[in-house]
């Protein structure tokens, strides 16, 4: 894939990621003369459904405008695979990049605070809200990214008994495939507060389930 020219504009340089809808990959807008991110589904399992999500994912993100919270560029098909292009954020995750004392941390959680009032403002839920999916600049900023398991409170796309997002940082009702709202995104904030602080998650099981 490295080498690659997306329709004419994107040259795919190294990639970034991997996560369960897709890979992410640094390139080069030719157009623009910037470098981006790109999300390309990588998984042709995911079918019809795995396209709508990337899509409803770029979709879910332009409507958001917020320095905290990860721009989309651009959206379109490449040999039959979706892709979104979204602003590169140097520096790694928040899962990469653990924060050093409590005020780097409370610096990082209000970030993410104000991204999330934006996002819930807008109508918008997260609901996979962990470590992995807070980009960390160099100077500091943190950028709420992938929502590709977000969702309208208008939107009925995703029923009601489907379980998706990450375990640990999972509400009950959510683990329980029930309808959410943007309580979900806070109590997944306050898992990441509790394991950033005490360098553990608060529950442990045997399995997923547990």
């Amino acid at each position: 894939m490295i080498g690659t020219i997306i329709n004419d504009r994107y040259r795919i340089d190294g990639e970034l990621g991997q996560g369960g809808m897709g890979t992410v990959y640094r390139a080069y807008d030719a157009t623009l003369r910037r470098d981006v991110a790109v999300k390309l589904l990588s998984n042709a399992n995911f079918g019809t459904e795995g396209q709508a999500r990337l899509l409803r994912e770029a979709q879910t993100i332009a409507q958001l405008d917020h320095p905290n919270i990860v721009a989309v560029y651009d959206a379109g098909d490449f040999e039959g695979s979706p892709y979104i292009v979204m602003q590169l954020v140097e520096g790694g995750t928040l899962h990469d990049r653990r924060p050093e004392n409590l005020d780097e941390i409370l610096a990082i959680v209000k970030q993410i605070c104000t991204a999330l009032e934006h996002a819930h403002q807008h109508g918008i839920i997260h609901r996979d809200l962990k470590p992995e999916n807070v980009a960390l600049s160099e100077d500091g900023t943190a950028k709420l990214m992938d929502f590709g398991l977000a969702r309208s409170v208008a939107s009925r796309m995703t029923s009601e008994g489907t379980i998706v997002g990450t375990v640990f940082y999972m509400a009950p009702e959510q683990a329980l495939g029930y309808e959410v709202d943007a309580r979900a995104d806070l109590y997944a904030l306050g898992v990441m507060m509790y394991e950033l602080t005490t360098g553990q998650l608060p529950f442990e099981g045997d399995g997923p389930v547990a």
